[in-house]
């Protein structure tokens, strides 16, 4: 028995739709219409309840993680699929660690390099060969520092610029992106001391360094984004008592232009469209003035100034992140001397509700944000403590109530001749198998012509991955499926929360198997019929006559063979669909 695979994993592609709308009847993917499509929430590759913020759930990733302000990054470094951590401490002692993901928000520390007094760290593919490299600001003999990973996690330091701005400046900010438009990664950094920002033109294996501005006094932190929506990258700069933007001509050539004037402590910056109307906003902290700031980007370089709240005692760090979620979004903002982290929800339209989770009091300086539980919603990585007093680096699970219980629908797949479906296979996310409740329940229904369907049968309970039989005997109806082939098939599920509501299942996919021998016009191995084609398997060398188009696919859609009116070709043990003149596929098995 060979099987195909119907569906595919779930994508946000997959999972659309709204009330009322189904895919086209001729289909694999997954469309879905549902009435009550709001309770779900579709993440990147997953389904799951939609839900409101609750509450923080505290776990220590580092207890002897502190030092100064820089910001940890969320980033999938070894890139198997979970989110991993990079963060630099100083000092006592100055490290550059990265934080290995177990998967469920478990993590291994490893230390990439112990350089002097290291500051912000970023994660981006530096050669394009495929894995993530690491940038990191660093003082006073190696300002701004490359590390190149091998592809297995070992890395080589690269340095890039020993003295970003001499004599007494040190590297701060740092940033990536193509700003010249040729296709490779550039660079941005700006220091303290001597308050100057450069950006570097890569050369490989040289730099270009080109500087943009001087003398601006204490510069922190700086972003790259399509602020004026023309196509190129343009930099914005907290330059302590300035926020600047500089335009970019799509060449690497830079104009400046004060967004703000009248800051007292400009530090840290987060950059997204807040506002949802297609284009990047910036949210900053002001230290010296305890405010989070919101500059609404209004088009043509234009900017309104909205404070969002100036009550704060030391606002350093700044993230932002959808953690409802509930498509805006939202602010996460670390207050380092009140010893607290706010969050600000969004409700869409820049009205922000303030919430203080009642987590232990530590001096949080440094915030990242995402999904490191595999639960489909961001959580928050915060690193805390003084140059003195090491305080920790701490994740927190977003803890939401869910919505009780959804239902979707899909289209109509349609296996173009008439099958033995056999089993349902759903994979499900659980991060937290000992809690009880979640639930996925599966119903089915299945035609022959498209016009008479059978009753939905089910439901086929999942409480975690697995697979069952559609002919299970446990299920009333489902003998249907032992005796009867078809060649349309209808699914529905239903995500269920646990009691409280606290916990919700997470689809991450959906599968029907199905005999390529059943009845419908299969060729078997050795069947050398000549048919209404002339389709002959002689061994594993397969021949196909016909006028017209020829094509030979593979079950994942790719084409093997093609040609005019004629194809031979040699396959290797699989199952293969046969299509002349863009006539229905027949499916043939090679052993």
């Amino acid at each position: 028995m060979v099987i195909l695979f119907v569906s595919q994993s779930v994508s946000q592609s997959d999972w659309s739709g709204g009330p009322g709308v189904c895919g086209p009847v001729s289909t694999w993917g997954n469309t879905f219409c549902s009435a009550d499509s709001s309770a779900f929430y579709e993440f990147p590759g997953k389904l799951r309840l939609k839900g409101v913020f609750r509450t923080l759930e505290e776990y220590l990733v580092d207890g002897s993680m502190g030092g100064y302000d820089n910001n940890p990054d969320i980033v999938d470094l070894d890139m198997d699929g979970d989110k991993d951590l990079l963060a630099a401490n100083e000092p006592s002692p100055d490290a550059l660690y990265w934080y290995e993901n177990a998967g469920c928000g478990s993590f291994t520390r490893y230390t990439i390099d112990n350089p002097y007094s290291p500051d912000e760290v970023v994660a981006f593919d530096w050669r394009g060969d495929g894995d993530l490299d690491v940038l990191l600001s660093s003082y006073p003999s190696e300002d701004l520092i490359l590390y190149e990973n091998d592809g297995a996690m070992g890395f080589t330091k690269v340095v890039v610029d020993g003295d970003v701005y001499p004599p007494a400046s040190q590297s701060q900010g740092v940033a990536v992106g193509d700003l010249d438009g040729d296709g490779d990664y550039d660079l941005v950094a700006t220091t303290i001391g001597g308050g100057s920002i450069h950006w570097y033109e890569q050369q490989y294996p040289n730099w270009v360094k080109h500087t943009l501005m001087t003398g601006q006094g204490d510069s922190y932190d700086v972003e790259v984004a399509d602020f004026d929506g023309d196509g190129d990258l343009d930099i914005v700069q907290a330059a302590r008592t300035e926020v600047y933007l500089f335009e970019n001509d799509g060449s690497g050539n830079f104009t400046a232009h004060t967004i703000d004037g009248t800051t007292s402590f400009a530090f840290n910056l987060t950059v997204g469209d807040l506002d949802g109307d297609g284009d990047p906003d910036v949210a900053l902290t002001d230290e010296g003035a305890g405010s989070v700031i919101l500059y609404r980007n209004d088009g043509g370089l234009t900017f309104t100034r909205i404070v969002i709240d100036n009550t704060l005692t030391s606002p350093y760090g700044i993230e932002k992140g959808d953690l409802e979620p509930d498509g805006d979004l939202d602010l996460i903002v670390a207050d380092k001397f009140a010893q607290r982290v706010h969050i600000y929800l969004n409700d869409g339209s820049l009205g922000f509700t303030k919430t203080t989770p009642a987590i232990p009091n530590r001096h949080y300086f440094g915030v990242g944000i995402g999904d490191l539980n595999g639960d489909a919603s961001p959580d928050i990585l915060v690193r805390a403590g003084l140059p003195t007093a090491h305080e920790g680096l701490w994740w927190y699970k977003t803890v939401l109530k869910y919505e009780p219980t959804a239902t979707l629908t899909s289209s109509i797949l349609d296996a173009g001749v008439y099958r033995r479906w056999l089993q349902v296979q759903v994979s499900f996310s659980n991060c937290n198998p000992s809690a009880p409740g979640k639930e996925i329940h599966v119903y089915v229904r299945a035609s022959r012509y498209g016009s008479s369907w059978t009753t939905w049968i089910g439901p086929y309970v999942f409480t975690g991955s697995g697979s069952r039989n559609l002919n299970d005997p446990s299920i009333p109806g489902s003998d249907t499926f032992a005796v009867e082939s078809f060649r349309y098939l209808q699914y529905r599920v239903e995500l269920y929360a646990n009691a409280d509501s606290t916990l919700t299942p997470i689809l991450d996919e959906i599968v029907f198997t199905y005999d390529p021998l059943g009845n419908g016009g299969d060729l078997a191995v050795g069947e050398a019929g000549e048919g209404k084609y002339g389709v002959r398997l002689e061994g594993r060398v397969l021949k196909v006559r016909g006028r017209g188009e020829v094509r030979v696919i593979g079950v994942d859609g790719r084409v093997v063979a093609e040609g005019v009116e004629e194809v031979v070709v040699r396959l290797k043990p699989g199952v293969y669909g046969v299509s002349i003149e863009g006539r229905p596929v027949r499916y043939i098995v090679v052993r």
